[in-house]
């Protein structure tokens, strides 16, 4: 037995001393070479067990119970003594690729960083070649060559390796992976976790894979734990019919002959489509394909070629930054991770009040300034009733929610502006099925009572499905569309 942990209690105290507890009396057992997940629905407290095992915890956390390792409890250590575990006998690999891995470091260096570390007087020839092995390791032989790329020049499988050789760099005992495979396509999250079931075996690492979808998991787990409660799962039906009225069906977007080249390579190239009032148009592809590379290019927050038209207008650049206020409200997007497109700074009733603040405050003067705070509280709660979120949330800061709550914040940021196109980049990717259920049965709910229509970006084909009228699948590139 690598870890044990026996009767852990997590709770969170707030301004007045009440702990809210989270997870209550929990137990488990982590061993050589073995894969042990940790299911369970969003918010249930996956991630904090996982954070609590190397006490990343916020300093309101409050935490009781025993952490065993080595003969030794974790809970009871000092971060100095912790500084010697962490990253060398237990590693993890964070949820997000994105915000775990530095965008202003090239990816050589951050896999040497994790080396040198805890070996700081190794030779740069030994360190080299040290990088080179695990890249090897985590099957990115092809990245060897490319040691100075920043990670904005990887693909999302690519990155979550990365993470992993950052992770067992320096020969850990245990492994804690938090939902590596959340945000990739179907055929990449396979290959990421066979990868992970090769290293346990090769390495004798002992894994604690955190995962909110029991079935991506069962297969290669040779224990499954499940925290929370069992949630029955409810088909979602869109009816396409009762949701757009031919009478109305008029054409809001088109795109002619789009082009987004970097540097020496087309990222999207010749892409053309028409998006109607009221339909949604889903795009599919795997990871690196170029989808949300296409949903930058429509809001022109990268340079494009070719020609995008919204209400008959053609959007050059100027056009975007002369009419900008009027586009910005009536195109939104959901980004794909809300963890990194949320402030970390600021409330989450400042986060989605920004919108309304920045565009609406002009239709009020000084004399009006306190109808200008209640309308805010008025649209804002509104909208978290709509999200199925408390209003005891608003004055939370992200990192207080669980990755559901935290893209119901997005998905609220974006829709309080009442947009006619709204545009999802992987809105559900990174929530168990109830969560998703939810959040899809919303997005319907809102397009029935509302002009407006989404673009809908996801690697789920079911998502996608059930939820678009026309479907068109990018490939290196290019778009094709399956139903149209």
């Amino acid at each position: 037995m690598l870890l044990k942990i026996n009767n852990l209690n997590i709770g969170f105290e707030n301004k007045i001393h009440e702990t809210h507890k989270i997870v209550d009396k929990f137990c488990l057992n982590l061993s050589k070479s073995k894969i042990t997940a940790l299911v369970g629905s969003s918010g249930s407290g996956k991630s904090l067990i996982a954070l609590s095992i190397l006490k990343l915890l916020p300093n309101n956390a409050k935490l009781s119970g025993q952490i065993i390792f080595e003969e030794q409890n974790l809970l009871d250590l000092d971060d100095k003594n912790l500084q010697k575990i962490r990253g060398k006998k237990i590693a993890m690999i964070f949820q997000d690729p994105n915000t775990a891995l530095n965008p202003l470091h090239k990816i050589g260096k951050q896999v040497a960083e994790a080396i040198k570390i805890h070996n700081p007087r190794i030779s740069k020839i030994n360190l080299q070649k040290r990088v080179e092995e695990l890249l090897r390791l985590v099957e990115l032989d092809s990245l060897i060559a490319r040691l100075s790329n920043y990670p904005h020049q990887l693909s999302g499988g690519q990155k979550q390796r990365i993470m992993i050789a950052i992770a067992i760099a320096n020969n850990p005992q245990i492994l804690i992976a938090d939902e590596p495979t959340t945000a990739l396509d179907k055929n990449i999250q396979n290959e990421i976790l066979v990868l992970l079931k090769k290293l346990a075996k090769q390495q004798q690492i002992a894994v604690l894979l955190i995962s909110h979808n029991r079935h991506v998991v069962a297969k290669l787990a040779d224990e499954i734990i499940e925290i929370g409660h069992k949630i029955l799962y409810k088909n979602i039906l869109r009816d396409s019919q009762t949701i757009s009225d031919s009478s109305s069906n008029y054409k809001l977007l088109e795109v002619k002959n789009l082009s987004v080249k970097f540097q020496k390579f087309y990222a999207n190239y010749d892409i053309n489509f028409a998006l109607h009032n009221k339909r949604n148009l889903g795009i599919i592809g795997q990871s690196g394909s170029g989808k949300s590379t296409l949903a930058l290019a429509l809001l022109n927050l990268i340079p494009s070629e070719g020609e995008i038209i919204f209400y008959n207008q053609f959007m050059s650049a100027q056009n975007w930054r002369n009419d900008s206020s009027q586009l910005r409200q009536k195109i939104q997007i959901v980004f794909q991770d809300p963890f990194s497109s949320l402030n970390p700074r600021m409330k989450i009733f400042d986060i989605i009040a920004e919108g309304l603040i920045i565009h609406r405050k002009k239709n009020f003067n000084d004399k009006t300034r306190s109808d200008f705070k209640n309308y805010l509280q008025h649209e804002v709660q509104e909208i978290m009733t709509q999200m199925h979120l408390a209003n005891d949330f608003l004055n939370y800061y992200p990192h207080q929610l669980s990755g559901g709550q935290r893209q119901r914040v997005a998905i609220a940021r974006a829709l309080i502006l009442k947009p006619q196109i709204l545009i999802l980049d992987e809105p559900t990717s990174a929530l168990d099925f109830h969560t998703q259920n939810e959040i899809l049965r919303l997005l319907i709910e809102v397009q029935k009572n509302h002009s407006i229509s989404y673009i809908i970006i996801s690697h789920d084909d079911e998502i996608i499905d059930k939820m678009s009228d026309s479907i068109a699948e990018i490939k290196d590139g290019r778009m094709n569309f399956i139903k149209n």
